[in-house]
């Protein structure tokens, strides 16, 4: 009689109940497109937010929003940094060549 009740079985491991959790991928594709990091975490923001989103659709997490946060953050601010370099090349790409061929130099 004290033997353990058919009520009272223990679960196993594979049956307990899985949280969902936000994708770690996602999250970092959203982090290092903020971050910007001149361009090249908009890259890895944009890279990563894609990969996330193709493997959260095979594993079922959470994070298919922050992926895609990711990418149009990402792409964002990658357009935003071009221009950011565009506009340095362009007001220190001369800055070298100051007063180089003005002529005989008065001899």
């Amino acid at each position: 009689m004290s033997g353990p009740s058919p009520a009272t079985r223990v679960a196993s491991p594979d049956a307990a109940p899985q949280t969902q959790r936000t994708s770690r991928m996602a999250v970092w594709s959203l982090v290092l497109s903020i971050i910007t990091l001149g361009g090249l975490g908009s890259l890895a923001g944009i890279w990563l937010g894609f990969t996330a989103r193709r493997r959260i659709a095979e594993t079922g997490e959470h994070g298919s929003g922050v992926a895609v946060a990711g990418i149009v953050v990402g792409v964002v601010t990658l357009i935003l940094a071009i221009a950011y370099w565009a506009y340095i090349v362009m007001h220190t790409g001369t800055a070298g060549s100051g007063g180089g061929g003005g002529g005989g130099g008065g001899y």
